[in-house]
């Protein structure tokens, strides 16, 4: 399934970000009380890990309020019948923990001949160790600023071909490889390269236009105000750990 896009959304992937205005920053600071994503204007919550039973994850799907604004206008930009399939969003310490180890665990059945701390090298790429704090000043999924989506049909649920699934531990999961000339030594027909470079192409774009950053290694995961998005745009990250909020929201709802 290919999308219909503007042509300004076709541009090939470009992992330069403008810096945003005072304005936006301070709109960001204004807006970033915690609060529920919702099924409305275009935006389709699947909440995975919840429906999958990974510890510490709750219903609902919680956010910043200025990322869930800027996914509402980015979903309207869609043709009609699609929008954005929402995978994840605010992530507990417990459930990044329960994540890392079910990634760790997955990259080393798929290769049993990597020693331990190979396996732990590559989990790292697709799940950010609880613990890490050399590498992130807050988790991006802890702070409620970070999401990972995809588009879809509306009606059915169906998510566009992206050339993997989501959370797919491999090489192909790299925003920008479908970027690459067709190879078949992939496993991939031509049409289908190029309708995933498609398909790519406009969710990226839909997104770095709402002022979204991408992580390079998941072609689902954006950024908007925390750590990764900070080193993106050359800005001060905005969102701390959303933890309290979190817990204080989900205690009440």
């Amino acid at each position: 399934m290919k999308i219909s896009a503007a042509a300004d959304l076709l541009t090939a992937i470009d992992f330069n970000y403008a810096a945003p205005d005072a304005a936006t920053l301070a709109r960001m600071r204004e807006q970033s009380v915690p609060c529920a994503l919702l099924r409305a204007d275009g935006l389709l919550p699947e909440n995975s890990y919840h429906r999958a039973g990974r510890k510490g994850c709750a219903e609902p799907m919680l956010a910043r309020e200025f990322v869930a604004r800027r996914l509402r206008e980015a979903a309207a930009r869609l043709a009609p019948g699609y929008g954005l399939q929402l995978f994840d969003a605010y992530r507990s310490r417990e459930t990044q923990a329960d994540l890392f180890q079910m990634v760790l665990a997955d990259v080393g059945a798929a290769h049993p001949d990597w020693d331990a701390a190979a396996v732990e090298r590559q989990a790292r790429m697709f799940a950010a160790h609880p613990d890490d704090t050399a590498r992130f000043a807050v988790l991006p999924h802890n702070s409620g600023g970070a999401i990972d989506l995809a588009i879809c049909r509306l009606d059915t649920g169906e998510m566009c071909d992206f050339g993997t699934g989501f959370d797919a531990a491999e090489p192909a999961s790299r925003s920008d490889f479908f970027e690459a000339e067709p190879d078949p030594v992939h496993g991939f027909s031509s049409e289908r390269w190029l309708r995933v470079r498609h398909n790519r192409r406009v969710l990226f774009n839909l997104l770095k236009q709402a002022g979204f950053s991408n992580y390079r290694e998941e072609w689902w995961h954006y950024d908007l105000g925390d750590c990764l998005w900070a080193q993106a745009v050359g800005r001060d990250w905005i969102y701390p750990s959303m933890e309290a909020e979190a817990a204080a929201l989900l205690k009440h709802a």
